[in-house]
């Protein structure tokens, strides 16, 4: 089988790529920003059977070592945060500039296809049921950082595979869920709050979800068939919020989700607890301004029809998804009380109140 290079191949979507890939027979390169700086998903890679190449979005030097010889590159290194101090340094620069040198690498390779993972966030943030989004549209009147820069950095792809004749093609996922991660994302933290019993009332919107191995399958069937072109949506269930709560209450009937819906008129107040929590206690910034502004209120209904009809893509079951999801987190958040159970036993003694503390710390 043939050689090909994943970036990001700690992330969610790319480790479970590679897992795909190695399953089906591929001779993979692992891309990580430092292998050696991150020992614990290096040994997971390994695990796979894949080979680890330092990948720097930043630093192009590394990119053409890492695309030398390979005849495929799967382009999943982004950014994956909705705030920062400095947007364009933090999220936008890294993910579009990124995205460019992963281009220049592989066109001076000389690599045959390049399957670049974008984003529904490059495609809209809101349609009705009638007409849901698909792979005509763009989202490039954005608010929000993250959304600007999956919206730049897929535009800039497309003129620069058109302007040096790559073969490119483009993945855009829905909200991702599923199994297989060590860092949480945007997409995955609101799942780990409902376990916790620590999501406090409904975010008024809806979006359309997809299990991340189903997002590697997409991938692979984008890379093999020589018939593939252009953007295709990987997109399965439409939820909201509410909805997506009470399926995880069908599949896992010990959660107890919030009941009360955020009015609308107060989403500004909750941006400003939001970034209260953030300066006063080091909690993770979700609800922003920006963040509103995309998705408050607005329901992103979106169409996979494309990549069904045209490669064959069909998606788990979405119980099986939301479980997996759910089991998976909630192994994370078992070991991390055990560890700072663990900790607090022996440096401070055992009693209740330690052991009580304990709970609902770290994101697992």
């Amino acid at each position: 089988m043939p050689e090909v290079l994943v970036t990001g191949a700690g992330g969610h979507v790319g480790y479970n790529l590679v897992a795909l890939l190695r399953e089906r027979g591929y001779a993979v390169r692992a891309g990580l920003r430092d292998p050696a700086a991150d020992p614990v998903r290096a040994e997971r890679l390994r695990a796979l059977g894949a080979e680890l190449v330092p990948c720097e979005l930043l630093k192009p030097e590394t990119l053409r070592a890492a695309c030398a010889g390979v005849e495929g590159v799967f382009q999943v290194a982004a950014v994956y945060q909705t705030y920062a101090k400095d947007p364009e340094r933090e999220i936008i620069r890294p993910t579009v500039e990124g995205a460019r040198n992963v281009l220049d690498a592989a066109r001076e390779a000389g690599v045959r296809k390049i399957v670049f993972t974008s984003s529904i966030a490059a495609v809209g943030s809101a349609a009705p049921p009638e007409k849901p989004l698909t792979e005509d549209d763009w989202n490039d009147a954005a608010p929000s950082p993250y959304f600007q820069a999956k919206v730049r950095s897929e535009r800039e792809a497309w003129a620069y595979a058109k302007a040096h004749g790559l073969k490119l093609v483009s993945i855009n996922p829905g909200a991702i869920i599923g199994p297989g991660f060590w860092r949480h994302t945007p997409s995955t933290l609101s799942f780990e709050l409902l376990i916790r019993r620590k999501l406090p009332a409904i975010f008024p919107t809806g979006f359309t979800l997809v299990d991340v191995r189903d997002v590697a399958m997409a991938h692979l069937l984008a890379y093999e068939n020589v018939r593939a072109s252009g953007r295709y949506l990987a997109v399965d269930r439409f939820c909201t919020m509410r909805e997506l709560l009470e399926a995880c209450k069908t599949v896992c009937p010990e959660l107890r989700p919030p009941k009360r819906v955020i009015p609308a008129s107060l989403l500004p107040a909750v941006a400003a607890l939001d970034c209260l929590g953030h300066a006063l206690a080091g909690m993770p910034r979700q609800v922003t301004m920006a963040m509103i502004r995309e998705l408050g209120g607005k329901y992103q209904r979106a169409s996979g029809a494309r990549l069904r009809e045209e490669l064959g893509w069909s998606p788990m079951p979405f119980e099986t998804s939301l479980r997996d999801t759910l089991d998976w987190i909630k192994k994370r958040v078992r070991g991390t009380l055990k560890r700072n159970a663990a900790f607090a036993v022996t440096s401070q003694g055992s009693s209740p109140c330690l052991r009580a503390s304990v709970v609902g710390k770290g994101n697992g």
